[in-house]
């Protein structure tokens, strides 16, 4: 079908078809068409069509901002169609679902009270076969999670509030999942888990009352220790990382869990690479300290690792050695692969002095630099070296065990 969009311009072959619904063959067929179109301009084109076209447009601009985060060569349960912008931030990324639900992997029944765009629930349907009903109190959610998700014939989805839901049924389940709402009435971010909604502490009495096991997606801005003092029976932590990132703090609640913040397992977990430890673990392990020397290798711990704090069994586990304690770089004469983080290849150690400031510039004119338990600020220490941006090499203001300050340089293997 042309369309003229006005003004004298000549018709355009995309096909429109304004008496199209959601989700039926002429939508999808609506949306192909425009699949690489500019989503800006399709909007001006069809200010005044349909409700449907423009949900189309929206289902575009959702798809592109989305871009991977749900495809994975294991993952069938990644959705096709978003609500809205925020549900596609907000939703695990299938690799994360894909954990939460290896987390439940035994369970013939689990009950998702936050079911948001569904993916956490559609991960355990898929993935563990178990009957998994998602309760959600946005009837858009439910009504693009029934599309998603329609294949699978172990998930059911509830249009409720699910704390009333809870306090009404007799059912109970194997595990509950939960992800509370981490913004407030106007939109704004919140962070203390009393702050969420519900309000996880306050309803876990009830929660217990229908399975013994909870899951409890949790900001990744919460202090560890406090988590687990405040939640109590604590069987486990996890802090989750994902393309560098840290994603979420995640809570095993157990019912007969006895926890402390000295005593709780506590795993960082990116992607296949784990490292479980407790802090009572932390607080025996021996310290140990290194000096950089060039031609040896630097370790970045990666930012789950920095959260968690298992600095010490560091350098148990991985053979490494400490610049100093509040320093948190390792290096080693070997190549470690399995170290959780970033691995460099020092090329000088170089004296912070004034001569040595002088003259940094002439040898490496161009750097990344980053600081790490030092006097002045990364952008200070540019300014003071006067190099360039640049990742070819890296440069990092560091203090070691005895107090001295070192410039560490860099590059790739």
């Amino acid at each position: 079908m042309a369309i003229d969009y006005g003004g004298g311009k000549p018709a355009v072959d995309y096909p429109c078809y304004y008496g199209m619904k959601l989700f039926d063959n002429e939508f999808k067929e609506w949306i192909d068409a425009h699949r690489n179109d500019d989503v800006a301009s399709l909007r001006l084109r069809f200010a005044s069509a349909d409700a449907e076209v423009k949900e189309a447009i929206s289902q575009i601009e959702y798809r592109a901002k989305a871009g991977d985060k749900f495809r994975s060569a294991d993952a069938d349960f990644a959705p096709q169609w978003f609500p809205t912008g925020l549900s596609v931030e907000q939703a695990s990324s299938a690799a994360v679902a894909a954990f939460h639900a290896s987390l439940m992997a035994e369970a013939h029944s689990v009950l998702d009270m936050t079911m948001g765009l569904g993916v956490d629930a559609a991960a355990v349907a898929a993935i563990d076969k178990a009957e998994v009903t998602a309760i959600e109190r946005d009837a858009r959610l439910c009504e693009f999670a029934r599309e998603n998700y329609k294949s699978l014939g172990n998930l059911t989805v509830i249009n409720a509030d699910s704390v009333e839901w809870l306090r009404d049924t007799k059912q109970v389940f194997d595990w509950i999942f939960i992800d509370p709402a981490r913004r407030d009435d106007v939109g704004r971010r919140v962070f203390n888990i009393h702050d969420c909604t519900p309000d996880v502490a306050e309803i876990m009495p009830l929660m217990f009352e229908h399975a013994a096991d909870i899951l409890v997606k949790l900001s990744p801005m919460l202090d560890l220790s406090a988590t687990i003092t405040d939640l109590g029976k604590v069987a486990a932590l996890y802090i989750v990382e994902e393309r560098g990132e840290v994603r979420e703090v995640l809570v095993h609640l157990n019912r007969d869990a006895v926890s402390s913040p000295d005593t709780t397992p506590i795993e960082v977990v990116n992607g296949d690479n784990r490292f479980l430890f407790t802090r009572e673990q932390e607080a025996q392990a021996a310290e140990r300290y290194a000096e950089p020397v060039a031609g040896d290798f630097l370790y970045e711990p990666s930012p789950a690792v920095m959260k968690a704090g298992p600095f010490k069994l560091l350098c148990e586990k991985f053979d490494v050695g400490a610049l100093h304690p509040n320093t948190h770089l390792y290096v080693s004469a070997q190549k470690i692969d399995n170290f959780p983080g970033r691995r460099y290849l020092i090329r000088a150690e170089i004296p912070y002095a004034s001569k040595n400031i002088k003259r940094f510039a002439r040898e490496y004119p161009a750097a990344s630099v980053s600081v790490r338990n030092f006097p002045c600020t990364a952008a200070a220490l540019r300014a003071k070296l006067k190099v360039k941006e640049s990742d070819a090499v890296k440069v990092v203001g560091a203090t070691l065990k005895g107090g001295n300050q070192v410039l560490i340089v860099m590059g790739r293997e």
